[in-house]
């Protein structure tokens, strides 16, 4: 169902909203939230991608972009016991290459955030690996 309400903005752009429907929304404290910012349009979405106690991080690989490579990197993600909350990708024009962002869960990983940079770096397809904790 959709709501409006007008909100006055805070100090330093804080938005407050209205107390039911935050806790509606799951806008409470520790949770995460995507913010979709698009200034040309002058407008912000707000996403939430995890509730608190997650652990999250951030995922920018760039692979080679042909079939079957997706598959294979969201199932070792799975191997792993990681939970991909978000993901994103995009190819490079005609360089035969995409890059692919997504947000991960990695509380219930079987393996260190180091042994699972490893294990995407390992794969054939895939040419670069970052991953970034989110706090």
């Amino acid at each position: 169902m959709r709501h409006y309400e007008i909100v006055r903005i805070k100090e330093n752009g804080k938005v407050e909203l209205p107390r039911d429907y935050a806790y509606e929304l799951g806008v409470v404290e520790g949770a995460y939230f995507l913010l979709e910012i698009d200034t040309d349009l002058k407008e912000v979405h707000l996403e939430r991608v995890a509730l608190p106690g997650k652990k999250l991080v951030e995922v920018e690989l760039v692979v080679e972009d042909r079939p079957g490579v997706l598959a294979r990197i969201s199932g070792l993600f799975g191997r792993h016991g990681a939970n991909i909350l978000f993901s994103e990708s995009e190819e490079f024009g005609a360089i035969g290459l995409a890059g692919i962002v997504a947000v991960v869960d990695v509380s219930g990983m079987s393996i260190t955030l180091d042994g699972l940079k490893n294990e995407l770096a390992s794969l054939s397809a895939v040419k670069e690996v970052h991953l970034n904790p989110l706090e």
